[in-house]
């Protein structure tokens, strides 16, 4: 008999007690009664068994683990509506009904469990396979319990939910991305460089690894000792710890000023559980100044920024590399040697790619500082570093340079005077200060506007364009109609010049010539047939 015939028998036969003056009450669930949540037992409760991970199973995202075969019993508490369901979604079923309470299994799958309107009801249920599996309360307010069902528990490593990682410091690890200062290590002024390798291993259940039993083992190769003890001044290539909690560590790898790259690798029972590769870094040994990056032209009167974001505005582009040819990060930025005209007055302020980035960026920037600067035009300068090993200086190639002044004039011109339909057609802008000079790197092109007609442009043009070696250049697409059009280019200028204005052509390739240029020689030849037809009648007239 279904649940739903079953309850309209007792209807019929409650109301048939009623007419026939049977029941003078009817007893009727409290209207405030239900559910007031799940609350899951421990374990040893009622057969309840171990689980893998004690999570929070009242939330999706922190679920308890289990496996399969295990048997879990929780409590409804509070007082259900009548005939409130507790249903199972997943691998378990209901293994048993207790007595604290009425309900009973109501479905064949065992999955489903009514209840009746009394308080506490106390389920047990048991795993039968693999998966997520959710109970939830079907009353006034809804409740869930959320469980992931393994196969076993297992209690091994997993390198999935453990860390290890490179760090500049004894903290514990967070991650498994490498610390920039613990992959890189630069020159120590005690002779004695570290990299620390911090480890967390844990379970596929985030549980620490029981280490009792398992001996940690790590190996350093190319050069390099290491330590379990955190402040040691010297290791050796191989060490080893055994016993409990050595499932978080620390490794501390040692090298001594030596440009070199170490590797180390970690085992906890034969089992691998790190590898990393440590760069030491030496002293300086050289440095370079990549003339083709920095500025050909420096501001004149115009402090460093301190906030340069590119390469090629106003700032000195340079390596500083070690022995071994190891771009390094040297210990403070340099400064002008072997100075010549304006340069002799210059300074530099580091900037947003300072020395303290070299290693990531591969270079170091330099913002120009020409505040105190009396004397414009070409002149030359090199940079120096100090070593820290012995206090000696190292000093960069010799780069020519200028320093010059904003834009008092500008020139303007194409690539080619005529061009062919859908070329593309270069148009450079040229700024050049009171003295004649390229203007600066990084001078804005203000107020610029560019009017091109019978073309496309390709590149936007916009105030906050700037000059590059003395010039800006813009792109465009010749039209598809040929003909002769007209530009003009204007901008703000010290000298206050109007915009500059001119003419180019546009020809059909398939022709060779433009419209009007086929116009042009049209009205050239009706004027030499003209000229043709009034000699031929001046001499019939005679």
């Amino acid at each position: 008999m279904s649940i739903k015939t079953l309850r309209k028998r007792i209807a019929l036969v409650a109301v048939s007690a009623l007419g026939a003056g049977l029941m003078s009450v009817v007893a009727v669930p409290t209207a405030n009664a239900a559910t007031t949540g799940l609350t899951i037992a421990a374990v040893g409760t009622n057969g309840t068994t171990g689980y893998c991970l004690a999570g929070t199973p009242t939330a999706s995202t922190t679920p308890r683990y289990s496996v399969v075969g295990g048997i879990q019993s929780f409590t409804v508490a509070g007082t259900p509506t009548a005939a409130a369901t507790v249903s199972i979604s997943g691998n378990a079923v209901f293994s048993g009904v207790d007595s604290t309470g009425t309900h009973y299994i109501s479905s064949a799958d065992r999955k489903t469990v009514t209840l009746a309107a009394d308080a506490d009801h106390f389920l047990t249920m048991q795993f039968t396979g693999v998966g997520q599996v959710v109970v939830t309360v079907d009353d006034t307010t809804d409740y869930s319990l959320y469980f992931i069902v393994a196969a076993s528990c297992s209690d091994s490593y997993s390198a999935a939910a453990s860390y290890a990682q490179l760090r500049n410091d004894t903290s514990a690890a967070d991650s498994n991305i490498d610390e920039d200062a613990g992959r890189t290590v630069g020159y120590s002024t005690t002779g004695l460089q570290k990299s620390y390798l911090a480890i967390d291993l844990n379970t596929a259940y985030t549980t620490a690894v029981d280490t009792t039993l398992l001996p940690l083992i790590a190996t350093v190769t190319g050069g390099c000792t290491a330590s379990f003890t955190d402040s040691a001044t010297s290791g050796t290539a191989t060490i080893v710890a055994t016993g409990a909690s050595n499932d978080t560590n620390n490794v501390v790898i040692l090298n001594d000023n030596t440009p070199r790259s170490c590797s180390i690798t970690m085992t906890l029972g034969g089992t691998q559980v790190a590898a990393k590769t440590v760069d030491f870094y030496g002293d300086a040994a050289s440095i370079v100044v990549s003339a083709a990056d920095s500025s050909s032209y420096f501001a004149y009167g115009e402090a460093g920024s301190a906030s340069a974001t590119a390469k090629n505005a106003n700032s000195i582009v340079y390596m500083v590399k070690d022995s071994a040819g190891n771009v390094i990060n040297h210990s403070a930025a340099p400064t002008l040697t072997s100075t010549t005209a304006g340069f002799v007055q210059a300074t530099v302020a580091d900037g947003t790619y300072g020395y303290a980035s070299a290693v990531d960026n591969g270079f170091a920037t330099l913002d120009f500082n020409a505040s105190n600067v009396t004397i414009a035009g070409a002149g030359a300068y090199a940079l120096k570093v100090v070593r820290q090993s012995d206090g000696q200086s190292v000093t960069s190639n010799v780069v020519n340079a200028n320093i010059t002044k904003t834009v008092y004039t500008f020139e303007v011109a194409w690539d080619k005077a005529s061009y062919q339909i859908g070329d593309i057609m270069t148009l450079t802008i040229t700024g050049k200060d009171s003295g004649g000079r390229m203007t600066h790197d990084g001078e804005d092109l203000a107020d610029i506007e560019v009017a091109v007609s019978g073309a496309t442009a390709l590149t936007t043009v916009t105030e906050a364009d700037t000059f590059l070696n003395g010039v800006k250049k813009y792109k465009f697409a010749a039209g598809t109609t040929a003909a002769t059009y007209g530009w003009s280019v204007s901008m703000t200028s010290g000298s206050g010049m109007g915009a500059v204005v001119g003419n180019y052509t546009i020809t059909n390739p398939s022709t060779g010539v433009s419209n009007a240029e086929v116009l042009a020689a049209i009205v050239k030849l009706i004027a030499s047939i003209n000229k043709q037809i009034k000699a031929l009648q001046k001499s019939l007239k005679r």
